[in-house]
This record gives structure tokens, C-alpha cells and sequence, in this order.
């Protein structure tokens, strides 16, 4: 089954002229008669400035420059003098070009995309310029074709390689009814396992939103009137009756929110309902259930394209404007903003789950609607760009939108296969962990659904068995170097509700050290031996708990110091005991920022990786990560609480690799991260 078809936009139709003011022609123009700029300007990229009216000059002799002329006549007034236009690029058969009009800057200037709709040709095509492919024997005061390859959508195979058949939802909304939509029971209502249904993606906000609860389970059964819901939900339904659908998934109106059995339950179904959802709207523009999704108004919205002559398309490139609106989803770049600032959708955390499972998703902005889905990232203000492959044929996205946008082919060598996956995760973990929970201890249960995704997807590597506190044990190895920066999460945070090794404990975003991954002859020092999971409490949501894993490494005694510097400033460091190792004293990166207590009482050094290492080579060693423990009062020996990482800069002195292992080995024991 194709996706739908992509957002549409508003096409201006213009009533064919006979004259073009402003442009005096006189005969046939040229085809060869190239002008000093006229070169650079339809070349690849031009990146200097020239006065319009040079180019109108040129229109006599030259056919590409008249044509421009005609054009932009169309969207600027050709008579200004000091119009300038500047930074051309031509490429994929689409000219873009920027005008500098009288009172624009070069930041408030509009940019344009020229191209032809489709190839209107047919039989032998007339005889074209070969840098601008335009036909050159076009009579006078008329505008030649600009003859461009039909745009076709293909198949959209990708969007269904990976069709499982995924677990119905438990309940679902019938909104057949315009008036009223029921909450239906999936498994009484006997519907068929492969039923369609579209689910919505959106915030809560802090009050005002309709939920779902044990004393109104039989009302919602019954029948909800349209009028009571809140604005949001009632927009997307309406937006999915034009489109045709009957059923509808909403987390606050299908599972029973004062149950926790119920959302127990439901929370690892997550995959299962993203993933098997033939569509999920997004509400990108709207910070709560009673905003609704409306467009903002028409100053906020892209300015339709200009259509001359039936063929040709004169584009506004509001692109970059539209990227700062909220909902705004872009053609990948590689210049791209990692995350809309100001969408609040994508500062949530519970969303993020509910765009990465989707197949297809389509997203509702104050400035504009925007598409993704396995194939196309669409929006209303940019034509499509180039599609980037790599070598073995993949699409690049240069930002994972979803799980079938990920891609483990050629990330490493075979033989480094568990770096693939480790590194696919923590990428996953360092866009998620920065989003915003209201709830602090639904850190895990918000990434459940991709947790359960990826086991699907790759059972050998992602076992289900191994997942723990949003860490898998075959990977943890590299999955213990994260370090946190940034604002906190949650207005609350309580760090108790995970174990301190695991990165959901951190209240803040956390990344991982890329050289686990990209660094030349990286080095992990410590091996997982076991692992002792504690018993929730009853009421603990999904992924909370406590959890013990045993590690064999170099685990070294410090002492803790204050250094005081020029103008009396200070800096707690810890030094090694052992003075052989004195070139690793540092100062910690807090996990808990600097109220946390047990930063007195660190005393211990974990070394956990570096690099380069070589056995048999003398080097300088340029980064290694260490874990700073304070141990845990009234327990055993040897069990600690991380209270924080630090990256060792590169040493003065160069070691043989052999150095390494003889000055680190009487350290090398047991110890229990809890």
C-alpha cells in the first residue's frame, strides 16, 4: 500500500500575457551570446551579486537571460535599478536564485526556485541550452519551455518493508458518527486483526485534557459527544473523517488513565500501536489538548507558488522562515537545526516514541503541514531536494526521523557488528533523553515502544531479556560512557527511581564519548560479569527499579583535593593514590550538577575506556573515561553509586602499549555499580 499523498499545495494559475511589461525585446534572442555573468549565474553555484538590470541588458543577445527577465517579472519589479540578485545554485533541473529588492537586507531578501511542472514535450524535443535546458528558438514575446524531468513519487516500497502484523490496540474511538465517538473494546467487538485505524500524537498540556477513567469507562462506551472533547482531539477527528477513517487511537481516551494494571499493560504495546497505525497526526504546533491544530494566519503560511504559462513554477523559498514555525518538518539538509526549538511537540518526551514508530506521519504546524514517512520528508514551503544514497543504495536522512530511517549497513566493519548496534542506541538515547517529562519517573516507560521495535527488528542483537532501565546488558560495555549536560527534565527528579550506572537516573540530557565508536584503536577496560535486578514496588511505573551489575576493571583509589588557582578560584580534583597514575587526576563532570552530597565522598576511580591503545606501540594516549563512585553506606564492600564521569585530556608522556596494562592491573577487581 503507497503512503498518502503528500501535503498539497496551493497553486496560483495565471492568465496567459501576450507582453511582459518592463522587458522590451527586439527579434529572436540568442542562444550563445553569453553575457560576463551570465555564465556564473547558471552555473553550479554563484556565490557573488550582480545588478538585474545588467542581466536585463543581456536579454537581447541572451536567451537564458532574457528568460530570467521574464520571470522574475512575474514577482519583482524589473524597472528598480538597484536590484541585485545573488547566491544561484542550479541543480536537480531547478534554478535558485536570491533578489535583493530596494529596502530588503541580504537576511530579509527572498530567495526563489524555478522549475517546469512536468515534461510537456512530446515526439523530438526542440534543441536546448545545455547549462539551462531551454529551448533556444523561441520567438519574441514568448517564453520558451523550460524542459525538466517529470517528478515521480515511485512506490514508496520502503514504507512497507518491514509490514509486520502488529497487536490491534485494546480499545479504539469509532468516529463514524460526526456527533458522537465511541470507545470500543477491539477484542468484544470481534474487529479484524489487520483493521486500519489512525492514531494522534500530541501534548496534554497541564489541565483541560478528557481522559478515560474507570467511572466514565461506561459513558465513553456509550457514546462521547464531539462538543465535549478538547480541541485538539476534536480537530484530529475531523481531519481523519476527510480522510476517510473510521477508527482512531488516543492515549488518554484508550487506556484507562487510574488504572496502572491498564497502563501496565499497554505501555509496551506501544510498538504494536504507532508502529500498525496507517497514519499518526501530529499536533506540532499546539502546547495542550485545548489549543486545537489550526494554521496560523495567512502572514504565517507559505506564499503559493506562481504558475507562468501552465509549465512553469516560480517558488518563494520561505523555507528557512517556515524552520523557526512551530510543526515545521524540512527536507533533510545537512545544515539542519537537530530539533525545531520551537515545536512543542518535539520537546515532550512521550512523543518522541509516537514520531519514530510511526510509518507515516503528517504533521499540523501554525505555519504550514509537513509529511514523513519511510520514503519523503515533505513540507508546503520546499520543493523536494536530491535524494542522497549511499553507495549500497540506502537513502541518507541526515536525520533519523523514525525506525526506517535507521540503517546499519557500512556504519562499522563486520567485525564490529555490537558497535553498530551500541551506537545506533545511544544515538536514539541522546536525542531522547533531553525531552521534557512531567512526570519524572516515566523516563523509560516514554521509550518502551522503540525498545520493543528494535528487539523485532534485530531479536539477536536487542534481547528482550537483556533490556533493563533503558540499557541493554550484551551492550553495556559502551552504553556506561554517557555524561550529562544541560536544564533538568522535570521540575522534580528523583534519581533513586533508577540505578546511578544507568542514564535514566541523570535528570538532565545526556550524550555518550564518540570515540567508543569512531576512534582509532578505542579500548574498553571493563567486562560485565553479572547482573541482579531489584523487584519494583507495586506501584512503580514501567522501567523503574533497582538493578546491581558486577564489573571486573581497573578501579582506583583517590583522594580528594581543592586546588585554588590564580584570583582565589577553586577546583575539587581527585587524585590517585597510587602516584604512578597521578597524570589521571581530574576534576569530575557531576551527574547531579554540584548540589549533589556525594561528591565528598567520592573514592574511587573506574577507568572504563581510552584510546589509541596498542599493544605493541608507544603513543600518547589522546582521551580516557573514567567513572567517579562514592561508595554506599552500610553496604558491602565494593558497591558504589556513580556520582559522575570525566574525560582525561592527552597525556604529556607517551607509553608503550604495554605500560597501560602493567600500571593498571593491581587495580583490576570486582566492583558493583548500584
Amino acid at each position: 500500500m503507497g503512503c498518502f499523498p503528500r501535503s498539497l499545495k496551493l497553486r496560483l494559475c495565471l492568465k496567459r500575457k501576450t507582453t511582459t511589461p518592463g522587458l522590451q525585446l527586439s527579434g529572436s534572442p540568442k542562444a550563445w551570446e553569453q553575457p560576463p555573468d551570465c555564465k556564473e549565474l547558471f552555473g553550479d553555484v554563484y556565490d557573488k551579486q550582480v545588478q538585474l538590470s545588467t542581466v536585463l541588458e543581456s536579454a537581447a543577445q541572451c536567451s537564458r537571460c532574457w528568460a530570467l527577465g521574464e520571470i522574475l517579472n512575474y514577482v519583482t519589479d524589473l524597472r528598480s535599478a538597484s536590484t541585485v540578485l545573488l547566491e544561484s545554485i542550479w541543480h536537480d533541473n531547478t534554478l535558485e536564485i536570491g533578489v535583493i529588492r530596494p529596502g530588503d537586507t541580504f537576511e530579509t531578501a527572498p530567495g526563489y526556485k524555478i522549475y517546469e511542472i512536468g515534461d510537456r514535450y512530446k515526439g523530438e524535443r526542440p534543441l536546448l541550452d545545455p547549462i539551462l535546458p531551454m529551448s533556444i528558438s523561441a520567438p519574441s514575446g514568448q517564453l520558451p519551455n523550460i524542459v525538466l524531468p517529470s517528478r515521480k513519487n515511485g512506490f514508496h516500497n520502503a514504507c512497507n518493508e518491514y509490514d509486520a502484523e502488529y497487536l490491534l490496540p485494546r480499545r479504539l474511538l469509532d468516529i463514524s458518527d460526526v456527533e458522537h465517538i465511541r470507545l470500543v473494546n477491539t477484542q468484544h467487538q470481534e474487529l479484524h486483526p489487520r483493521t486500519g485505524y489512525v492514531a494522534l500524537s500530541y501534548c496534554w498540556g497541564k489541565q483541560g485534557n478528557l481522559c478515560t477513567n474507570t467511572a466514565n469507562l461506561k459513558q465513553h462506551a456509550a457514546g462521547i459527544p464531539m462538543l465535549s472533547l478538547p480541541s485538539t482531539i476534536r480537530d484530529a477527528v475531523i481531519a481523519y473523517i476527510h480522510l476517510c477513517q473510521r477508527y482512531l487511537w488516543v492515549d488518554a481516551l484508550c487506556i484507562i488513565q487510574d488504572d496502572p494494571r491498564d497502563k501496565m499493560a499497554q505501555i509496551p504495546q506501544m510498538a504494536d500501536i504507532y508502529s500498525g497505525a496507517l497514519l499518526v497526526l501530529s499536533a506540532a504546533g499546539s502546547s495542550g489538548s485545548l489549543e486545537g491544530c489550526p494554521l496560523g494566519p495567512p502572514e504565517m503560511q507559505p506564499s503559493p507558488p506562481k504558475i507562468i504559462r501552465e509549465t512553469i513554477v516560480v517558488e518563494q523559498m520561505e523555507h528557512e522562515r517556515c524552520r523557526s514555525l512551530p510543526g515545521h518538518w524540512a527536507h533533510e539538509t545537512f545544515d539542519q537545526d537537530p530539533t525545531d526549538a520551537l515545536n512543542v511537540v518535539e520537546e515532550r518526551g512521550w512523543t518522541f516514541q509516537e514520531r519514530f514508530l510511526a510509518k507515516r506521519s503528517l504533521y499540523i504546524g501554525k505555519g504550514e503541514m509537513s509529511w514523513t514517512c519511510a520514503t519523503e520528508v515533505q513540507c508546503e514551503c520546499k520543493n523536494p531536494s536530491p535524494h542522497i544514497k549511499t553507495e549500497a543504495g540506502d537513502r541518507v536522512f541526515t536525520r533519523r526521523y523514525g525506525i526506517n530511517h535507521m540503517s546499519v549497513n557500512k556504519l562499522f566493519s563486520e567485525a564490529e557488528l555490537s558497535k553498530t548496534y551500541s551506537y545506533l542506541w545511544s544515538a536514539i538515547v541522546a536525542t531522547y533523553s533531553g525531552r521534557l517529562f512531567t512526570q519524572f519517573g516515566d523516563r523509560v516507560a516514554a521509550l518502551e515502544g522503540i525498545a520493543v521495535a528494535l528487539q523485532r527488528r534485530w531479536p539477536n542483537i536487542y534481547k528482550r531479556d537483556e533490556y533493563f532501565f533503558g540499557c541493554w546488558l550484551s551492550l553495556l560495555p559502551d552504553l556506561l560512557l554517557w555524561h550529562a549536560s544541560g536544564e533538568p527534565v522535570s521540575e522534580q527528579i528523583y534519581p533513586d527511581l533508577f540505578p546511578s550506572w544507568a542514564w535514566p537516573s541523570c535528570g538532565r540530557p545526556v550524550s555518550s564519548i564518540s570515540w567508543v565508536w569512531y576512534g582509532v584503536d578505542p579500548k574498553l577496560w571493563v567486562e560485565l560479569l553479572d547482573f541482579e535486578v531489584k523487584e519494583p514496588p507495586p506501584a512503580a511505573v514501567s522501567g523503574q527499579g533497582g538493578g546491581t551489575v558486577t564489573l571486573r576493571g581497573p578501579l582506583i583509589p583517590v583522594k580528594r583535593e581543592v586546588v585554588t588557582y590564580e584570583e582565589n578560584e577553586e577546583e575539587v580534583v581527585y587524585v590517585p593514590i597510587d602516584t604512578q597514575l597521578s597524570f589521571m587526576a581530574r576534576g569530575a563532570s557531576l551527574d547531579h550538577g554540584d548540589g549533589d552530597p556525594d561528591t565528598e565522598r567520592v573514592s574511587h576511580l573506574a577507568r572504563v575506556g581510552s584510546y589509541p591503545f596498542k599493544l605493541q606501540e608507544k603513543n600518547k594516549q589522546l582521551s580516557c573515561a573514567m567513572l567517579f563512585l562514592a561508595p554506599i553506606t552500610g553496604r558491602q564492600e565494593n558497591i558504589f553509586r556513580r556520582v559522575g564521569m570525566v574525560l582525561l585530556s592527552r597525556t604529556k608522556q607517551a607509553f608503550l602499549g604495554a605500560e597501560f596494562p602493567r600500571l593498571l592491573t593491581p587495580h583490576v577487581t570486582d566492583y558493583k555499580p548500584t
